[in-house]
This record gives C-alpha cells, sequence and structure tokens, in this order.
C-alpha cells in the first residue's frame, strides 16, 4: 500500500469495480463499504484540477454522468452527492455516496460523510456496486 488510497484501488478486487477505462475508474475502497459509496478516480495519479489534461478532464463528464445514473438506478436513491477535498489523497478522485430519501436533515450535504462508520455494510456495499456494474454495462 501506498500514501495514496486512490492510486491503490488500482489493484482492488474485482467485486470492488464498479467501472474502467483506460482513463477513469470506479470502485468500492476498503472502509468505506457504505451501500452506494462509490470512489470515482482519474487512474494515473495527478493532484489537483490543474494536473489532468485537456483530454482526461474531457471524458470526465459522460463517465460521472454514467455512473451517477447507473448509482442512482442501483439504490433508488433520490440524489448523489458528488465530493471532492483533497486534503488526505491529494489523488485527482470524487467520493460518490447516494443520498436516501430518509437520510436525516443534520447528515446531509457534506456531513454525510460522519456516517459512514454506522453505515458500513460490505455485503450491501458489493451488491451495489454489482448492480451498478451491470448496469454500466447494459
Amino acid at each position: 500500500m501506498s500514501d495514496c488510497m486512490p492510486c491503490d484501488l488500482e489493484n482492488a478486487a474485482d467485486e470492488r469495480v464498479v467501472y474502467r477505462d483506460d482513463t477513469w475508474a470506479c470502485e468500492v475502497p476498503e472502509g468505506y463499504e457504505v451501500p452506494g459509496w462509490f470512489v470515482l478516480r482519474l487512474r494515473r495519479h495527478a493532484e489537483g484540477w490543474h494536473e489532468p489534461t485537456a483530454e482526461e478532464l474531457a471524458g470526465f463528464g459522460p463517465v460521472a454522468k454514467r455512473i451517477v445514473a447507473a448509482l442512482q438506478q442501483a439504490t433508488g436513491a433520490v440524489g448523489t452527492y458528488f465530493m471532492s477535498f483533497g486534503e488526505n489523497y491529494k489523488h485527482f478522485h470524487f467520493l460518490l455516496t447516494a443520498r436516501p430519501a430518509d437520510l436525516a436533515p443534520e447528515h446531509r450535504g457534506g456531513a454525510i460523510v460522519g456516517t459512514r462508520a454506522e453505515n458500513l455494510d460490505v455485503d450491501a456495499a458489493l451488491a451495489v456496486a454489482a448492480e451498478a456494474r451491470r448496469l454500466l454495462a447494459a
């Protein structure tokens, strides 16, 4: 393992992979196994918005749109949060979280990250990943 969790996802088990092409990947990282939580990342290490190439960024929108649609369909979520802080891991990546209809108001927005520990469920998270992967392949 390196100091870059998004880079380490390159070695994720197949069951954790939601999507991959030559440029972008989406997985369920260890420790983030909340149903409907994925990390979308640039496959090569790049930091911030200034390091991805124009070609990489041009592919970002279409890929992100497809993954968000699959995530919402797989979970029935009323919305999807798409977050990038870049503090713990400088790698160009995003945490996608399905926003359930019954999410308490105090946990909405960025506060949803604070619900991670109480919502960890490896089996359910991998089941959502499998369904999203199926939808993306269709």
